[in-house]
């Protein structure tokens, strides 16, 4: 475990049986709190950027947008958020994907990826991965030449990142849980 892992560990707020019985919540606002943890996070994933040449970081709603807008901004490269359905303006494609309790609706601006873009996907944390994969087989519809995940956290018994790596995807995390 590197230093940023321990010090997730360490200072991740975990809230017993919120939203509901049986869950422990992740508080990723207990880190976001702390400028210090919050760049060490930063700083990750700009490594994760130099070392696969990534040119565009795509963020997950709304989470993903705090540390991929930040690790995009400190990188120079452009920031492209994927949204629930009817938040972006424009033309846009987008998918329906099925939910434990129903289906919901992912979008992402038609002009926001290029065929030869390398794709840094981002979100605060992974859990099922069923917004994850929605969001992978979405990117998938612009023909990118990469896509790579990362996680701040992985809630490893909740299975997301194998559901993932089904798709051939990479998936990096700093900090691995239980959920």
């Amino acid at each position: 475990m590197n230093k940023t892992s321990t010090l997730l560990k360490r200072h991740l707020k975990v809230i017993k049986d919120f939203p509901k019985k049986g869950i422990n919540f992740q508080d990723i606002f207990s880190i976001t709190k702390k400028p210090d943890i919050f760049n060490l996070i930063i700083k990750e994933i700009s490594k994760v950027i130099k070392d696969n040449s990534i040119t565009k970081v795509v963020g997950i709603e709304a989470r993903g947008f705090l540390f991929g807008m930040t690790a995009a901004n400190n990188n120079k490269l452009p920031f492209v958020p994927i949204r629930k359905a009817g938040k972006l303006p424009g033309e846009v494609r987008k998918l329906k994907y099925k939910l434990e309790y129903g289906h919901d609706v992912i979008e992402i601006q038609s002009s926001s990826i290029k065929k030869s873009d390398k794709i840094l996907l981002i979100d605060d944390l992974i859990a099922t991965g069923g917004t994850a994969v929605a969001s992978v087989k979405l990117l998938r519809k612009f023909n990118s030449k990469k896509i790579i995940s990362f996680f701040v956290i992985d809630l490893e018994n909740l299975k997301g990142s194998s559901r993932l790596e089904k798709h051939s995807i990479e998936v990096l995390s700093l900090y691995k849980t239980q959920g």
